[in-house]
C-alpha cells in the first residue's frame, strides 16, 4: 500500500500485485513489446482512444531474468490518474517503462515529485508530457535537479509554472556539476540579473545543459561578432544565435542578406535589434524583401530597424492584415492611416479589436474573410469596394459638370 501524496495533498492508496514479465532486451524490442502488449491488453482495448487493430504484432525477444510485469506498470499509471489514452501514449513513446519495477523505480520517482509539491493534475500532466523522468534518472538525481531548478527560479511554484521539466527531459539527465551549475555561474558572471535569467531559462532551458566551453564561446562572440553589449536586453538572444551559428555560418548569413541589397551596416542594425532575424531562411527573406521593398516601396533601412516584419508569416499575418487595412481605407470607414509596422506588431486579439470587430456590422464579409484567413475573399472585397468608390466618383463628377 502506498499513499501517493505525502506533501499534504491526499492521494490514492495503491494495492500493487506482483506478476511476471517477459522482458524485451533492447530499445527496439521494447517498442515491439509495447505495441504487442497494447494490442492484446483487454483493459486498454476497451478505451475509446485505443486502436489495437492498427498495431503490428511482432514476435518479442524473451528473457527469463526479468521478474517485472507490464500489467503492473499499466495498473500503476492508471492508479496515479492517467486515463487509457494517456497510458497508451506514454507506453508507446517510452516502451522501457514496461521493463521498470513499480516498487523499485516508479514509486520512488512519484514520491520525489509529490514531496516536491507536484501532485494531482500537475503530476499527471508532467508524466504525460515527459514520461522519461520515471526511468531515465535516479530518484536521488531527480531530487537534486529539482532543487537546482528551485535555486534558479526561486520557488517550487516557479518550477511548476515554468514547465521546464515538461519541456526538457534532457535537463533531468544532464550532468549537474559538469554542465548545469557551471553554465549558470557563467551566465551570472556576465552580470545578467536573476529576473532576466528566469525569463530566458524558463523558455530556453536546454542552454543550461550545453558544454560550458561552448557556452563561454557563445557569450564572448555575442559581444565580439554581433557588437551586442552584455547589458542589452537582446544579449541573451544573441547568445542563442551564436550557439546555433559557427563563425563561418554567421559569415554566410551576412552574405545572404547582402545578395538582396543589404549593406553590412543594415545587417548589423537588424541583428542588434533582433538577433534571431539572422536565422531567417533565404526563402523567407526573399518573400519579405519582395513584398516590403519591391512592391510596397519601403527602404531596406526600414526593415533593418523593424526586423520582426521579416519574422512574421506572410500568409498568416502580413497579407491578410494588409488587405484588411486596404479595404477599410477604400471604404472610408477608417480615416486614420497607421504605419504598417503599427498594425503588424499587434497580437491577433489586439488587431481584431482595433481593425476588424468595430466594422463587423458595416462589413460582415470583412470579419468572415479575415477570421477564416481567406485572402482571395479579402482581395475580392477590396476590388468590389474600390470599383464602387470609382463609380461614385464618376457620378459625382458628372453631376458637378
Amino acid at each position: 500500500m502506498l499513499n501517493l501524496c505525502s506533501n499534504g495533498v491526499r492521494g490514492s492508496t495503491l494495492m500493487l500485485r506482483p506478476r511476471t514479465l517477459v522482458r524485451p532486451h533492447s530499445a527496439s524490442t521494447a517498442s515491439v513489446a509495447s505495441d504487442l502488449y497494447l494490442a492484446n491488453n483487454p483493459a486498454l482495448s476497451r478505451g475509446a482512444a485505443s486502436t489495437p487493430t492498427t498495431l503490428t504484432k511482432v514476435p518479442v525477444c524473451r528473457s527469463s531474468k526479468n521478474k517485472n510485469n507490464p500489467n503492473s506498470t499499466i495498473d500503476f499509471l492508471k492508479q496515479i490518474g492517467l486515463d487509457d489514452s494517456l497510458v497508451e501514449k506514454v507506453v508507446k513513446s517510452h516502451p522501457r517503462l514496461l521493463r521498470c519495477s513499480v516498487e523499485k523505480t516508479l514509486i520512488p520517482k512519484i514520491r520525489v515529485l509529490e514531496d516536491f509539491g507536484i501532485c494531482g493534475s500537475e503530476l499527471i500532466s508532467m508524466i504525460a508530457s515527459n514520461p522519461s523522468l520515471l526511468w531515465k534518472v535516479s530518484s536521488k538525481n531527480l531530487l537534486a535537479k529539482l532543487h537546482f531548478l528551485k535555486s534558479i527560479l526561486g520557488s517550487v511554484e516557479n518550477v511548476r509554472n515554468a514547465n521546464i521539466i515538461k519541456k526538457s527531459d534532457w535537463l533531468l539527465t544532464a550532468n549537474l556539476t559538469k554542465a548545469l551549475q557551471p553554465n549558470l555561474e557563467l551566465l551570472k558572471s556576465y552580470g545578467i540579473s536573476d529576473e532576466r535569467l528566469l525569463k530566458f531559462l524558463a523558455n530556453n532551458p536546454r542552454y543550461l545543459s550545453l558544454n560550458p566551453k561552448r557556452v563561454q564561446e557563445g557569450l564572448v562572440r555575442v559581444e565580439q561578432e554581433l557588437g551586442i553589449p552584455r547589458e542589452s536586453g537582446t544579449f541573451l538572444y544573441g547568445f542563442k544565435v551564436m550557439v546555433a551559428l559557427s563563425k563561418r555560418d554567421l559569415e554566410l548569413r551576412f552574405e545572404m542578406f547582402k545578395r538582396y541589397g543589404w549593406s553590412e551596416s543594415d545587417v548589423r542594425v537588424m541583428s542588434k535589434r533582433m538577433p534571431e532575424s539572422l536565422l531567417t531562411s533565404e526563402a523567407k527573406l526573399k518573400t519579405g524583401v519582395d513584398f516590403f521593398i519591391n512592391k510596397r516601396g519601403y527602404e531596406i533601412g526600414f526593415l533593418a530597424a523593424r526586423p520582426s516584419l521579416l519574422m512574421y508569416s506572410m500568409e498568416g499575418r502580413i497579407l491578410p492584415r494588409y488587405a484588411v487595412m486596404q479595404v477599410l481605407q477604400e471604404s472610408n470607414l477608417f480615416r486614420r492611416n497607421p504605419s504598417i509596422y503599427t498594425y503588424m506588431k499587434l497580437s491577433e486579439s489586439q488587431f481584431l479589436d482595433a481593425y476588424v470587430l468595430p466594422f463587423k456590422d458595416e462589413l460582415p464579409e470583412l470579419y468572415e474573410a479575415y477570421t477564416a484567413k481567406k485572402l482571395p475573399e479579402l482581395i475580392l472585397l477590396y476590388r468590389k469596394i474600390s470599383d464602387s468608390s470609382l463609380q461614385d466618383s464618376c457620378i459625382s463628377s458628372r453631376r458637378a459638370s
